[in-house]
């Protein structure tokens, strides 16, 4: 299930991604679809309301990963990192700003576009007025320990930054 999908997006639950089929996702009933909305994309998102409207959070951020080229044998994808935002790009610009001035190849509202692919930040955040981060790492910076290691130390300030100047 893709969680960063609307439950009526015939693409939360693919049947095939990146050219690869998912067997356990192919010629599912309406029964069967529903009953993995409901295993796990209802409960995330009523997780994520009900901290939300009790925290009121300053920044919601989410990080994803994507991969280093989008089909098989695609053409490569150049940015490290991107971030995704569709009317509320408030925390995006400061944090476009603050991983180019750290040397990031950056994708802005890449390599999907939040415009079209933001449904988790649409009902959490621009919903309530809440900035958010909605972060995209290459998945090959996060293949090991090292790498996630790396990617936590390179955004944990970036996020205190950006938090403190929208607060």
């Amino acid at each position: 299930v893709d969680l960063n999908r609307d439950p009526d997006d015939p693409r939360a639950i693919p049947a095939a991604s990146d050219g690869y089929a998912i067997p356990g996702n192919t010629g599912l009933s309406a029964a069967a679809r529903q009953a993995r909305l409901d295993r796990f994309w209802a409960p995330y998102h009523a997780a994520i309301a009900a901290d939300a409207a009790a925290a009121r959070p300053a920044l919601i951020v989410a990080v994803h990963s994507f991969t280093p080229a989008l089909a098989q044998g695609g053409e490569p994808r150049p940015w490290p990192v991107g971030l995704l935002y569709n009317r509320d790009d408030r925390a995006a610009r400061i944090a476009l700003s603050l991983l180019a001035e750290a040397g990031f190849t950056v994708g802005d509202n890449q390599p999907y576009s939040g415009k079209l692919l933001n449904a988790t930040m649409n009902r959490h955040a621009e919903a309530h007025a809440i900035p958010y981060l909605a972060l995209e790492i290459r998945n090959d910076g996060l293949a090991d320990a090292a790498g996630i290691a790396r990617w936590a130390e390179i955004l944990a300030p970036i996020i205190t930054i950006i938090r403190n100047r929208l607060a």
